[in-house]
């Protein structure tokens, strides 16, 4: 089968590679589906790493990483699976890890445990993102009742885009975006969003007077530190980070009585939360797809995301 391999920065190609086995409590799925993961993309093709740690990343990269958000029809399954059979559609909602290969490749072998059933009213495409949709459910379940609060996202980014249709499904009186890109906010209305603000504009500025007569939670989904400290000084309850952070915070005394949410890490019942609000349309991935590539432009899909053409990319390998 083919699968990527990215050999070093700005370097990805196909390579063939042999057809994994399904091993105990494992299956083999025949891949329909792989979404981008935005920032971990962009940052493996550039040389840099993800979490900013020494010696990463590694080229050349196993062969379909960092593909890591996919789904697919069960093609085979291993010793002790009983949960899954051959022709059963299927959606990943946990990465497998950066030891083992990745998903960007024509079949995939997923320990059973991670995956979910792709519910009938749903594609592959629809369901791709399924792993992002759930890592965003972690901020949902670890917040207090959003119903009638008002809820701020920084960053429309996809994980912001979810985190919008998210907070308007759990019954946010008014969910208000913050981003750069004009674009970006524009789209954010369309998906769900009762406002979306550039936050240096005048408009935005009013929503700066602590203790946050305007918000009472928010989400962070840039991981920018300029973002969070922008939504300390605006929410009045608290705040969940779900960005990889690349700069310290700083908690001021003025912040007292704020909560910080901290990511909790990935579970099944995030991932199931993620699915239901799939399976009810209540928050929709697709339109977040901005282009189906085959896996062999792999690069030309990573550029695009880069210059913030897409949200995300489809690819079919």
């Amino acid at each position: 089968m083919k699968a990527l391999q990215i050999l070093a920065p700005e370097d990805a190609a196909l390579i063939e590679v042999e057809d994994p086995p399904a091993g105990p409590g494992e299956v083999v799925v025949r891949v329909q589906a792989v979404a981008s993961c935005p920032h971990w993309d962009i940052t493996m093709m550039a040389g840099r790493d993800i979490f900013e740690r020494p010696g990463y990343p590694k080229y050349p990269a196993l062969p379909g990483q960092p593909g890591h958000e996919m789904a697919g029809v069960v093609e085979s399954v291993g010793p002790g699976v009983s949960s899954f059979a051959p022709g059963d559609p299927v959606a990943v909602w946990r990465t497998m890890g950066e030891d083992k290969p990745g998903y960007y490749a024509e079949k995939a072998c997923v320990p059973a445990a991670d995956l979910l059933p792709r519910p009938a009213n749903l594609t592959a495409a629809e369901t791709a993102g399924l792993e992002m949709a759930m890592c965003v459910a972690v901020c949902f379940l670890a917040l207090p009742d959003l119903a009638g609060k008002r809820v701020s996202v920084g960053g429309l980014g996809p994980a912001g885009m979810i985190a919008v249709q998210m907070a308007k499904a759990a019954g946010a009186a008014r969910v208000i975006g913050f981003d750069l890109n004009p674009e970006r906010c524009a789209f954010a209305r369309t998906m769900g969003a009762d406002d979306a603000l550039d936050p240096g504009s005048t408009k935005a500025g009013a929503f700066t007077a602590y203790p946050g007569a305007e918000v009472d939670y928010a989400i962070d989904c840039s991981g920018s530190a300029a973002s969070v400290q922008f939504q300390l000084d605006m929410v009045g309850k608290g705040i969940a980070l779900f960005g990889v952070p690349h700069e310290p915070y700083i908690f001021h005394p003025r912040h007292f009585g704020l909560t910080l949410y901290g990511y909790a890490g990935h579970t099944r019942e995030a991932a199931r939360y993620a699915m239901e609000r799939l399976a009810s349309g209540a928050v929709r991935l697709a339109p977040l797809n901005s282009v189906e590539l085959p896996l062999s432009r792999f690069a030309e899909g990573t550029a695009l995301l880069a210059q913030q053409r897409a949200l995300k990319v489809i690819y079919r390998p």
